[in-house]
C-alpha cells in the first residue's frame, strides 16, 4: 500500500488523482489530520487514516500495512524538523519499506533560512535505514497570488530565484514524479 501525508492539502490531492490513473484506489492511505475533510477520498474507496505530524504512536497506526509513504513537508515552520522525525520513526516502526520526501529546491545549499529544518529531516531519512527519495521542489506558483494584486498596482513583480532558472512550479509537475518514482537509496532530484 502506499501512503499520502497530508492527502486533504492540494498537493497531496494532486498526489492522489495522479496515482488513482495507476493504482486501485483499495492500495491508497490518505493520512490526515482531520477526516471529515477526506470525504471524498473516502468515496473513491481510498482508505483514510487519521494522524497529525506531532503524534508518533497515531502515526505508527495510520502506517500499519503501508509499503510506501509520500511524506510531504509539514507546514509549520520552526517545527518541521521535529514532526518530521515523528513520521519517520512511525514509518520505521511500521515497516514502511520507502519514503519519498517533498523537501526544498537545493536544500544543501539555499539561503533560506527554512532549509535547516528540510536538511535536517534529509539526515533524519539518510540515518533511518529506509530506503528514501528526495523530491526537491521549487516554490508552487499558487504562493505568488497574494502578491499578484501589488504586482498590478505598481507593474512589477518581484521574486528571486538564486540566478536559477525558473523557480515556479505547478504542483502537479512534483506529482507526476512521486509518481514515477521508485528510486534507490538515497537518490535525489532536484525538482526545476
Amino acid at each position: 500500500m502506499i501512503a499520502i501525508t497530508g492527502a486533504t492539502g492540494q498537493l497531496g490531492q494532486h498526489v492522489i488523482e495522479k496515482l488513482l490513473e495507476t493504482v486501485p484506489a483499495s492500495q491508497l492511505v490518505a493520512i490526515v489530520r482531520n477526516p471529515a475533510k477526506a470525504e471524498a477520498l473516502s468515496q473513491q474507496g481510498v482508505t483514510v487514516r487519521q494522524a497529525d505530524y506531532t503524534d508518533q504512536t497515531a502515526f505508527t497506526a495510520a502506517l500499519a500495512g503501508v509499503d510506501k509513504l509520500l511524506l510531504i513537508s509539514s507546514s509549520e515552520v520552526g517545527q518541521r524538523a521535529a514532526q518530521h522525525q515523528n513520521v519517520i520513526n512511525a514509518a520505521k516502526a511500521a515497516g514502511v519499506k520507502f519514503i519519498a520526501y517533498t523537501s526544498l529546491l537545493h536544500a544543501d545549499t539555499s539561503p533560506l533560512g527554512l532549509h535547516v529544518e528540510h536538511v535536517a529531516t534529509e539526515k533524519a531519512l539518510a540515518e533511518s535505514g529506509i530506503a528514501y527519495a528526495l523530491l526537491r521542489n521549487g516554490w508552487y506558483t499558487e504562493n505568488y497570488l497574494a502578491s499578484a494584486p501589488p504586482a498590478l498596482e505598481h507593474g512589477v513583480f518581484i521574486r528571486r530565484c538564486g540566478g536559477r532558472q525558473d523557480c515556479l512550479r505547478h504542483p502537479c509537475r512534483l506529482c507526476r514524479r512521486c509518481r514515477a518514482r521508485h528510486q534507490r537509496r538515497g537518490s535525489c532530484r532536484e525538482s526545476l
